[in-house]
C-alpha cells in the first residue's frame, strides 16, 4: 500500500517534468532553428541499477519477479523518473526572409560561434552584420569561418551552397561547419545553442547552404498540446491513486486497527 503511494508520487513527478518540456518546446515553436526536447522514461529500479553499475540487480529474479540490488521487492515496480532528456535534431521547415545575412544549414551540421566560453554550435541561422563588417548571431557573437571571424564589409556580399562567402573584392572566407558522431553527447546552452566534450568529426557530414532562408523550428504545436493532454490526464489518475490510498490508509488505522 505504501509502494502504491510511491509508485503515484513518482508518476505525478514524471509527469510535471514532462509538462515543464513541452512547456518549452511550445514557448520556442517561434524560434529560429529551435530543437523540440522530449523526455525517456524508466522504471525507478533499472535506472538504480544501471547507475550503480550492477548487472546482476537488473537479471537475478526469484519466482519470476524482479529484484533491486538483489532482493526481493515483488511484482511491482518501483516508480518511474526521467532517465535521459533527449533533443530531436530533425530538420524543420525552411522559410525565404530575403536577407542576405539569413542562412539554413541543411544536413547533419552545425554552425560555428564564438562565445565567451568557446566554440559553440547551432542551427540557427540568422545573422546580423556589425558596425565593423563582420557576421554576428543575435547575442553579438562571431559567426566563425575557415580563418575566424567572417569578414563581409557590407550587406553586398553572397554565399554559395558550399559556405563560400564572396563580397565586393573577391572570395573572403568559407564558413565553419561541423558535424558530430553522435548529436545526443551535445547539450543545449540557452534555446539555441550546444556544446560538446566530444571534438567534431575530421571533416563534415555532407550539407548545404541556403541563403536568405532560416530553418524554423521543428515543434508540432497540435502533437505538443495532444502530449500535455495525455500527460494531464495521467497526471490526474495518479492523483486519484494517492486520494484512494491515503483514505484506506487512514480507514485501517482509525477504523480496523481500533482496540475494543
Amino acid at each position: 500500500m505504501v509502494r502504491g503511494l510511491y509508485i503515484a508520487g513518482t508518476g505525478m513527478l514524471l509527469q510535471r517534468r514532462r509538462m515543464e518540456t513541452i512547456t518549452n518546446n511550445i514557448v520556442n515553436a517561434e524560434t529560429t532553428g529551435y530543437k523540440k526536447e522530449y523526455n525517456i522514461s524508466h522504471t525507478f529500479d533499472e535506472v538504480l541499477a544501471r547507475r550503480i553499475y550492477d548487472q546482476r540487480a537488473l537479471d537475478q529474479r526469484f519466482d519470476g519477479e524482479r529484484s533491486v540490488l538483489g532482493h526481493r521487492v515483488g511484482p511491482l515496480n518501483l516508480g518511474t523518473q526521467v532517465d535521459q532528456l533527449y533533443i530531436d535534431f530533425s530538420m524543420g521547415s525552411m522559410e525565404g526572409t530575403e536577407r542576405t545575412t539569413d542562412f539554413t544549414l541543411i544536413g547533419d551540421a552545425f554552425f560555428v560561434v564564438q562565445t565567451e566560453a568557446g566554440e559553440r554550435y547551432t542551427k540557427n541561422g540568422a545573422f546580423y552584420l556589425n558596425n565593423e563588417g563582420y557576421l554576428i548571431d543575435g547575442e553579438g557573437q562571431f559567426l566563425l569561418g575557415e580563418n575566424g571571424p567572417i569578414y563581409v564589409g557590407g550587406l553586398n556580399f553572397r554565399v554559395d551552397q558550399f559556405g563560400n562567402v564572396f563580397n565586393e573584392a573577391g572570395y573572403s572566407d568559407t564558413i565553419r561547419v561541423v558535424s558530430f558522431e553522435d548529436n545526443n553527447n551535445l547539450r543545449r546552452q540557452g534555446s539555441n545553442l550546444f556544446y560538446s566534450l566530444d571534438e567534431p568529426l575530421a571533416a563534415a557530414n555532407p550539407y548545404q547552404i541556403a541563403q536568405g532562408f532560416l530553418e524554423m523550428s521543428n515543434v508540432d504545436i497540435g502533437r505538443e498540446m495532444v502530449d500535455m493532454l495525455a500527460m494531464y490526464r495521467v497526471y490526474e489518475t495518479n492523483q486519484r491513486f494517492i486520494t484512494m490510498i491515503d483514505e484506506t490508509v487512514g480507514r485501517a488505522v482509525n477504523e480496523i486497527g481500533r482496540l475494543r
